[in-house]
């Protein structure tokens, strides 16, 4: 047991975490670019993003079926409940875009419940700057709606007293901008974790293969198990992370065009 405790520790050691273990190959443009698996993933999950939804709306029917059917299903469920139950009647006109995040999200999160993917989600410098994309989106939003005054008025909430505005306007500006680190930190933290922890089991089983002894004739059956298990609830994850990104973006879309209402 000593020893396969020392190879599991050497294994996740060399886990490929670096920037020098994500290439798939050299330089491939004067600019210097390097195309990481990440990356390469992530325009995998783009391509069959377009894909689905071309092949889905190919032949609209009064009764959709197939794959129709299931991006039909798709599109209500962000329509009705992530914008219009969100944000009221006026919410649907921002459905592009927060569709276009739940589903790229939902996308890139599945990809990686598939060997070898590792989903654009997977790196932190993507979730981030999806954060920022929010982020500048929801404040442009809120300043073409209310102007840049009343926008900025409304980071001080009504009925605070004189004396305690400027503490509160400061706290406000710090909390709007905390917020493109903590969509993209949740995103990545939550879908990375899984991806460990399916590679811890991963690696036992490849280990108990290579060398079988009495003891991994115990732990091969339950590391198995153990894979099945996180898998299934990795697809859960992937739905839940998908959708709580897509609900946050709206109700920080809502409250930027109720600002003047604060």
């Amino acid at each position: 047991m000593t020893e396969l405790i020392e190879k599991l520790g050497h294994e996740l050691s060399v886990l490929p975490l670096g920037r020098e273990h994500l290439s798939i190959g050299e330089s491939f443009s004067p600019a210097n670019f390097t195309l990481t698996n990440y990356t390469l993933w992530l325009i995998v999950a783009f391509t069959l993003l377009v894909i689905f939804f071309v092949v889905a709306s190919r032949r609209v029917k009064l009764v959709p079926s197939g794959i129709a059917n299931l991006a039909e299903a798709g599109v209500a469920f962000v329509r009705d409940s992530l914008c219009a139950e969100v944000m009221g009647p006026e919410g649907v006109k921002y459905f592009p875009f927060i569709g276009t995040v739940f589903f790229f999200v939902l996308f890139n999160n599945l990809l990686g419940n598939i060997p070898p993917a590792l989903p654009g989600t997977g790196t932190v410098g993507t979730t981030f700057m999806w954060g920022i994309v929010v982020f500048v989106v929801y404040n442009a939003i809120g300043i073409k709606k209310n102007g840049v005054v009343t926008y900025v008025k409304s980071f001080i909430p009504s009925g605070t007293p004189g004396w305690l505005k400027p503490l509160m306007f400061v706290l406000e500006i710090v909390s709007h901008c905390l917020r493109p680190l903590t969509l993209g930190v949740r995103l990545f933290a939550n879908m990375y974790a899984g991806h460990i922890m399916l590679g811890v089991f991963a690696i036992f089983c490849a280990m108990v293969i290579e060398k079988f002894t009495p003891v991994g004739a115990l732990v091969l059956p339950l590391s198995f198990l153990m894979q099945v298990i996180l898998r299934a609830f990795e697809l859960f994850v992937a739905v839940l992370q998908a959708y709580i990104f897509s609900i946050l973006t709206a109700v920080y879309i809502n409250g930027a065009l109720h600002a003047a209402e604060h």
